[in-house]
């Protein structure tokens, strides 16, 4: 791997972190896609939400259930 080749999942991972900063972003070993929820952020207006984690198999899906989380 050379300096300017960024594995995809980090590329994902950097896309989800942007459009969802107070969540962390988590790919685990199997491939499954994670969000935690930064508990400082949890009830604030920036996040108002009960839900601290979701999952799903991939960044897209995880990327569509953070945007029905936050809404």
């Amino acid at each position: 791997m050379t300096a300017t080749t960024v594995p995809a999942a980090e590329r994902w991972k950097a896309w989800l972190r942007k459009a969802h900063p107070h969540w962390s972003i988590v790919e685990t070993d199997r491939h499954r896609w994670w969000a935690f929820l930064d508990m400082d952020q949890r009830g604030k207006d920036a996040v108002p939400v009960r839900t601290t984690d979701v999952n799903a198999d991939t960044p897209l899906e995880l990327h569509d259930l953070l945007v029905k989380v936050e809404s």
